[in-house]
């Protein structure tokens, strides 16, 4: 997570148990709400959850101008490590999607490599590969997230 609130730049290694301790106002709350923030996204849109909590003057942390980032990496034994990235700006008009992702890389003894993405996205357009297990030269596809009205 950076710039999101007062977590200007923390990685957590969550465990099967994790617990958070520290003073008032240390950020301890704000770690759950970035998990909300990031589900309303997902199902209510970015826009929405933006809104919620008072736009970019509250959510990003102080002094800073850049992106707000919210990075997933999740590895389940015998499988891809995976990582997702979602990058938030502010424009005039409000909250955009600068850059968003998702990336895996095979492991085992006959499978290794640099992560590669098959999902890639900015400022909504971008490309994605195609099919239930997509493959480093699967077949991409390229998409607009962004809707014209005319």
């Amino acid at each position: 997570m950076r710039n999101y609130c007062s977590l200007r730049d923390v990685r957590l290694d969550l465990l099967p148990l994790t617990v958070l301790l520290g003073p008032n106002g240390s950020g301890k709350s704000t770690v759950f709400d970035v998990f909300a923030f990031l589900s309303e996204c997902f199902t209510e849109g970015v826009r929405k959850a933006w809104d919620r909590r008072g736009r970019f003057k509250e959510l990003r942390s102080r002094g800073s101008d850049a992106s707000i980032v919210i990075e997933v990496r999740y590895k389940e034994p015998a499988f891809q490590p995976v990582r997702y990235h979602l990058a938030i700006d502010e424009t005039a008009d409000g909250p955009v999607v600068a850059e968003e992702y998702l990336s895996w890389r095979r492991v085992g003894p006959t499978e290794a490599g640099a992560p590669y993405r098959f999902l890639n996205f900015k400022r909504g357009s971008g490309e994605v590969i195609i099919g239930e297990a997509p493959e480093k030269g699967g077949e991409r596809v390229r998409e607009s997230l962004i809707v014209r009205i005319s």
